[in-house]
């Protein structure tokens, strides 16, 4: 009986040094945040508003072809625009992040129009671009201000 009693003990022990069990659906692969524009009139003829991830290890990447666009739902909130968005299936690699307006109808090849990017927001002259890593599994929110007038491109 105390040989039966010693191993429950060890086999509880063991279960609960354990961590616990991994989220399946947490791959890295997402990325989150919310897209904040600054001015108060929307220009929607001939396009719409995007977020798009840029390669990181490319020379100019802003005025390349991103990896990926998702366009935007712009939502209203205290004078300005505050829009979340979430973009899943993101591969593994180093990336730049955008707030950008893109042309409609969508022409293969095209570089968006850059309103802000992570890390400088709509600072014409920076260069101090934040940096995401891929996977990412700190799942933190990535924020951008960006310009809502595409005549303030940055790229």
């Amino acid at each position: 009986m105390r040989t039966i009693t010693t191993i429950i003990l060890l086999f509880l022990a063991l279960i609960i040094s354990c961590d616990g069990p991994v989220d399946p659906g947490r791959s890295g692969d997402k990325l989150s945040g919310y897209v904040t524009h600054y001015d108060s009139v929307l220009y929607m003829a001939g396009g719409y508003y995007s977020i798009s991830v840029y390669n990181a290890d490319s020379i100019n990447p802003f005025n390349r072809v991103p990896v990926r666009t998702d366009s935007l739902n712009l939502k209203t909130r205290d004078w300005l625009y505050e829009t979340p968005f979430t973009m899943e299936g993101i591969p593994s690699g180093r990336y730049y992040l955008a707030a950008t307006w893109s042309k409609y109808p969508k022409e293969p090849n095209e570089i968006p129009v850059v309103l802000g990017t992570l890390g400088c927001d709509t600072v014409v002259n920076c260069s101090n671009y934040k940096l995401l890593e891929f996977p990412d599994y700190e799942g933190k929110f990535r924020n951008i201000t960006a310009w809502t007038d595409p005549a303030k491109r940055l790229n």
